[in-house]
């Protein structure tokens, strides 16, 4: 794990989201949690060498952030937005497998080591959160304030969470860090809103959804990534592409990788990211 301040530590260097721990004056709070299994279990042994865990926080509810609230059930609050109970434990059908499936595939390729204590599926707990907000919650913990805002963007169930004490601002998917961005469940408006509310946050830290910790500089950059392949796309409609020919003719896979264990996905995201690009530039995209 990277220790980012003194209270604060994250987890960049594995498949799926950066699950991270903040330490209080009275226990841990989690913020998401970790797809592999053997990552998961030792950032959990970490935590109780030190106290309780009080709280774990899903920053949306796309499997990679919600795959471990199993370890926690009964044992730690979740806390997440009124939008998670729509899609949580879901996974694109795209994707041609149940969630549980998908889950123990992801296990066996990348963490065979912890496919020993995955759960049989009658057995799995899901885990979705038992308090939700809807526009805003502040959740004190000791001496730690945590200001939990509804972001949407990525997803309609996206939130940021911000630690003042620390300077640090957790925002899952709403920021990819030189990593392939999904655009899979976007609504370009509402993540435009959510980066320049962001923006306003006084922070020094900002723990992605992907990709190594950053500064507020990553919000432009991912602006920028997202005009790039907006406007590709328009230049493609206005050449008088079809959707179909955007696909095959548009393609940013040369920008930056998809992050750690996830090179698999690239063509979903090529695919997706031009389909989502198009019916929004065409005023058809959610209709």
């Amino acid at each position: 794990m990277q220790q980012i301040t003194k209270n604060v530590f994250t987890e960049t260097e594995i498949r799926g989201c950066n699950p991270s721990i903040v330490f209080t004056s009275e226990g841990a709070v989690f913020i998401d949690t970790a797809q592999w299994i053997t990552n998961l279990l030792e950032m959990r042994n970490f935590a109780l060498e030190r106290g309780p865990i009080k709280y774990l926080i899903n920053t949306e509810s796309h499997i990679d952030h919600i795959f471990g609230n199993h370890w926690f059930a009964g044992e730690s609050l979740v806390i997440g937005h009124e939008n998670l109970k729509k899609s949580f434990w879901k996974i694109p059908p795209a994707f041609n497998q149940t969630t549980y499936d998908y889950s123990v595939d992801v296990i066996k390729r990348q963490d065979p080591e912890g496919l020993k204590y995955m759960p049989a599926e009658k057995d799995y707990i899901v885990n979705p959160p038992q308090i939700e907000f809807s526009d805003r919650m502040t959740l004190k913990v000791g001496d730690h304030t945590f200001e939990l805002y509804y972001a949407p963007g990525h997803s309609d169930a996206n939130i940021i969470v911000h630690v003042p004490e620390e300077r640090v601002a957790f925002v899952g998917d709403t920021i990819f860090k030189d990593c392939q961005i999904w655009f899979h469940s976007m609504d370009p408006d509402a993540l435009m809103k959510t980066l320049d509310f962001l923006a306003t946050l006084d922070v020094d830290y900002i723990v992605p959804g992907h990709g190594p910790v950053c500064d507020k500089s990553a919000i432009y950059e991912n602006k920028k990534f997202i005009y790039d392949w907006f406007s590709a796309v328009a230049d493609g409609i206005a050449k008088g592409w079809t959707k179909e020919e955007c696909v095959e003719r548009i393609n940013f896979a040369d920008r930056c990788p998809v992050d750690i264990g996830q090179a698999d996905a690239m063509d979903y995201i090529q695919t997706h990211n031009v389909m989502v690009a198009y019916d929004y530039v065409m005023g058809k995209l959610g209709k």
